[in-house]
């Protein structure tokens, strides 16, 4: 009878010792599947953020009049629902954002600035362009170097 009570605490022990064990050993063999993971996860969402953002949001933002335009709009309907000296802080910044920012949107303005922006966007567009082949063919020339 003396015997058995350790045994149990001996088998116990045991189980602890291989529960820990294999433990330890999950975590090993988990942890650099769970960085790859979160940096897999990071980086497309980054990814997916900026094309989000260059294909929804700037277009809109653009189109109010730009970011100040934007922010001003936005003081501006926060301030009306509130009242009392916050709203006059609000509305205060508003106007300040304001002074300075033009009252229209750009592509409302007259055609003389509407050929100007036009012309930085097609110089963007034929940089892009060069940069998308320089980048096919420095991925081409690691192919090839690989390959070899």
């Amino acid at each position: 009878m003396a015997n058995e009570p350790s045994t149990a605490a001996e088998e116990a022990g045991g189980k602890s010792f291989f529960k820990e064990l294999s433990s330890a050993a999950a975590k090993k063999a988990l942890t650099p599947l769970l960085a790859a993971a979160a940096t897999a996860g990071t980086t497309y969402l980054t990814r997916k953020s900026t094309e989000i953002w260059q294909d929804d949001v700037l277009p809109k933002v653009r189109e109010k009049g730009g970011g100040k335009a934007v922010a001003r709009e936005a003081l501006e309907k926060v301030a009306n629902r509130l009242s009392g000296p916050p709203a006059q802080l609000l509305t205060g910044l508003a106007e300040r954002l304001g002074e300075g920012a033009p009252s229209e949107p750009r592509a409302d303005q007259g055609s003389t600035e509407e050929g100007s922006a036009t012309e930085p966007e097609a110089d963007r567009e034929e940089e892009r362009k060069q940069r998308q082949q320089r980048r096919q063919q420095r991925q081409r020339a690691l192919q090839k170097s690989a390959s070899t």
